[in-house]
């Protein structure tokens, strides 16, 4: 039953509410470099650069470059904007928040005097690894079709009584009389003829979606790094991760205008409530033959999820011409257990550096998402065998490149640029979906206090399955304006 729960939940959150490219294995997989405004405005290009608190969720090496101890604060205002298209109709909507992106503390020890071994440093950062805030709003005509067919479909030739083994949606549509069944298992909908003896069929109703997402996957990292003559820099941390998604999803279909279609209109609601807690090992290593050239290679394990709390309820209300009204809820809210490990990452880094006047640092990556594995709480391989399998089938293996700038125009002044290009893993979804950052920042500060400011841009687009064949496009456009307070001693 347990597993018959999970799939009938995946089914309805793949096909009503998100892509494929939106399951719990990349959700919780994808991750873009945030931390500090520096190293946002920087492109997240910072794996040989190190000097950052935000290395230590993704080199933690780079955090035995400091020769001082320091501590910086982040807030962030994220500003997030979806255009839809469906049907050849377009909608959008909008979404403001404000976020804690950094917090973090290094102590350094380092002795210049010193051959061999020069120095360690320990540090605890907590970097915002990914924002799940956003809302999408879809909005058209559809001549051809409804979500109803979709479940009709879905279910026929099943016994009302299990219904919701299979489809939430159209057990709840079926309470709702929107589905009839007729001779053991035959299914009608109100779109259909026979349905409570209707003898006309028809669309054109007005669907209307709503979702609206939050949450976030952040990462605490306890990091330790040694300095080797200031020519080899290594490091490791223990990355405790932690996530929280929330979304809320209406689906309605409006035909309160069309005289052969027996119900006003009808609504459909279901709540996500998903918290999880993994751990995962991060080590790197970065490497100066010369003062003005660095090379950094940082290994990050899968992290495991274990325990992951998923609840799920949905609700569904139906107003007809004739006045009636129905309304069904799910009996209980639905929480499944499961546990989950993300793949590996590997990130390979170079930095030019030229001394008092600016640098140059480019990072590349290799996320493989089929790797990523669902399981359940008692280690059942079997159990989430189709699931993984899908997985296997679907997604790839992604190049993420980042590149960053930093000129210093004056003591106190530097001015910085960054670009960044994540990879869709989606098989399915072909052409240009790549995730694409832009950023622009301005540090000010000296050696003991600093300030830093950037505004980054995210765009990506992608095309999501609403219901059986029914697909929309939409595009996502994501500004960050993130600020850092920051203090040396």
């Amino acid at each position: 039953m347990k597993k018959s729960i999970f799939f009938a939940s995946l089914t309805l959150l793949s096909s009503a509410v998100f892509a494929q490219d939106e399951y719990d294995a990349i959700r919780f997989s994808q991750t873009y470099q945030q931390g500090t405004a520096r190293s946002i405005a920087m492109g997240g290009a910072f794996g040989a650069l190190g000097g950052d608190i935000s290395c230590l969720s993704s080199n933690p090496a780079g955090m035995s470059i400091y020769k001082r101890g320091e501590f910086t604060f982040t807030p962030q205002f994220v500003n997030v904007n979806s255009e839809s298209t469906i049907n050849g109709q377009q909608a959008s909507d909008s979404k403001f928040s404000f976020k804690i992106a950094n917090v973090g503390f290094v102590q350094a020890n380092y002795n210049a005097e010193k051959s061999g071994f020069k120095g360690w440093s320990w540090g605890i950062a907590y970097n915002r690894l990914m924002d799940f805030n956003s809302k999408e709003y879809i909005y058209g005509c559809n001549d051809n079709g409804s979500m109803l067919d979709n479940w009709s479909n879905q279910v026929n030739g099943m016994n009302p009584d299990y219904l919701g083994e299979e489809s939430v949606g159209a057990e709840l549509a079926y309470k709702c009389q929107l589905l009839e069944c007729k001779n053991n298992g035959d299914y009608y909908n109100a779109h259909e003829k026979g349905w409570f003896d209707q003898t006309v069929y028809g669309y054109g109703e007005y669907q209307k979606n709503r979702i609206k997402t939050k949450g976030g996957h952040n990462s605490w990292d306890f990091a330790f790094s040694g300095n080797y003559n200031d020519i080899v820099y290594f490091g490791a941390s223990i990355g405790l991760e932690t996530l929280r998604y929330k979304s809320t999803n209406i689906y309605s279909e409006d035909a309160s205008s069309l005289s052969d279609i027996e119900y006003n209109d009808w609504r459909f609601k279901r709540n996500f409530d998903i918290k999880a807690a993994g751990i995962n090992l991060k080590t790197g290593v970065i490497v100066k033959p010369v003062n003005f050239l660095r090379f950094g290679a940082a290994i990050h394990t899968p992290t495991w999820f274990s325990g992951i709390e998923d609840k799920f309820y949905a609700t569904m209300e139906c107003d007809y011409k004739t006045g009636d009204k129905f309304t069904s809820i799910t009996e209980d809210d639905v929480l499944i257990k499961y546990n989950l490990q993300t793949p590996f990452k590997a990130i390979a880094s170079a930095a030019f550096i030229a001394p008092g006047v600016g640098l140059l640092s480019f990072d590349y990556e290799y996320v493989n998402y089929s790797q990523a594995k669902f399981e359940t709480e008692d280690f059942e391989d079997d159990a989430y065998a189709d699931v993984n399998q899908m997985i296997k089938n679907v997604y790839r293996s992604t190049h993420n490149l980042r590149v960053g700038g930093e000129v210093k125009v004056s003591p106190f002044c530097s001015l910085r640029a960054g670009y960044a290009m994540y990879g869709n893993p989606d098989e399915s979804i072909k052409g240009n979906y790549e995730r694409m950052v832009g950023s622009f920042g301005v540090g000010l500060g000296n050696e003991d206090i600093f300030f830093d400011l950037t505004g980054s841009y995210h765009h990506y687009k992608t095309t999501k399955l609403l219901y059986d064949t029914q697909f929309y496009d939409i595009k996502n456009k994501y500004v960050y304006i993130t600020m850092t307070f920051g203090v040396r001693f």
